[in-house]
């Protein structure tokens, strides 16, 4: 690969894994309504359900490449509604100062939940059938960059459950506010699937 088609993988890559989505929005709301500390399975669960999708995406590329037409539409469904599931759950949350008594998701339940997020699944797919395979199919290279686009959607994920731990009070304060927007955030990255 020329530094040309490195240089333009990583742009992709670090974009979308650093804007908006469901997985970031999930890790600050989570982080800042319950902690840190609490927060570590949903981290792990998400982290988990991530590496797994990257390495799927790895070994169905070539043959979703061929079925994406007649999936895509089974995809982008069930995107939208953990995408909006997601909106509800936050959007009806009480902020975290008086919530202290409830738990955040379970490690299981973060890890199913990425096996709904579209925008992962479309992530693995793009980068891999866009900047990998035009320029090998060595199984071996196409492991690697499925383990580094793990690394970076996972720490994508990390920096936005900082941002919740680091604003904390600031969410506190405002928090039934903050929820409401990040809610129409998710509702908004669920109608884009469709327009």
């Amino acid at each position: 690969m020329t530094s040309t088609i490195v240089s333009a993988f990583l742009t992709y890559t670090l974009i979308t894994a650093m804007t908006p989505g469901p997985n970031n929005i999930l890790a600050l709301s989570s982080v800042n309504q319950y902690g840190l500390r609490k927060s570590t399975r949903v981290l792990a669960g998400m982290s988990a359900g991530f590496l797994i999708i990257m390495l799927l995406c790895a070994a169905f590329t070539f043959t979703l490449n061929n079925l994406l037409p007649s999936v895509s539409i089974w995809l982008s469904w069930a995107g939208a509604a953990y995408v909006l599931w997601l909106a509800w759950r936050i959007a009806v949350s009480e902020p975290s100062s008086s919530n202290t008594q409830a738990k955040p998701l379970s490690f299981w339940l973060s890890f199913w939940l990425q096996f709904a997020n579209v925008k992962i699944i479309l992530y693995g797919i793009t980068a891999l059938s866009t900047f990998v395979l035009p320029h090998t199919d060595n199984v071996f290279w196409v492991l690697i960059v499925s383990l580094l686009l793990a690394v970076i959607g996972i720490t994508g994920n990390l920096c936005w459950a900082l941002a919740g731990h680091l604003l904390q009070s600031l969410f506190q304060r405002h928090g039934k506010t903050i929820n409401l927007i990040l809610a129409a955030a998710l509702i908004y990255c669920a109608v884009r699937m469709f327009i």
